[in-house]
């Protein structure tokens, strides 16, 4: 997202589509091993939301911060579509930098979940 913001930035649309679908792909990747992982969790180790304090904070948490990724994905891909219709320029990008700023502020958070959850716990 970094990259394609400095693309539109510098008048470069091709670069901005590109940057866009990566981060979107990446964005669904990490939802489909968001699912995959609360799989794993619930049928293999049964460890649920039920599973005392930690199981609620850690299902809590990463589902609401999955939710955010969910508004993220579907942000960019209304980016996506606008960019790929030419709608944005050098000069009238607000839209891209807002969901620029969004998708950092998700990646900060899952930093801190994925340190107090996944690493320290």
């Amino acid at each position: 997202m970094q990259w394609a913001t400095g693309r539109i930035r510098a008048g470069d649309r091709t670069g901005l589509n590109r940057g866009i679908a990566i981060t979107l792909v990446l964005g669904v990747i990490f939802l489909f091993l968001q699912l995959y992982d609360y799989f794993v969790l619930i049928t293999q180790d049964d460890f649920t939301i039920s599973s005392g304090v930690y199981g609620t904070l850690f299902f809590t948490m990463t589902g609401f911060h999955g939710a955010h990724v969910l508004g993220g994905v579907i942000g960019l891909a209304v980016l996506l579509a606008r960019g790929m219709s030419g709608q944005f320029s050098r000069r009238h990008h607000v839209a891209v930098e807002a969901v620029h700023y969004y998708w950092h502020f998700v990646d900060v958070v899952w930093v801190v979940l994925f340190l107090t959850i996944y690493v320290i716990q």
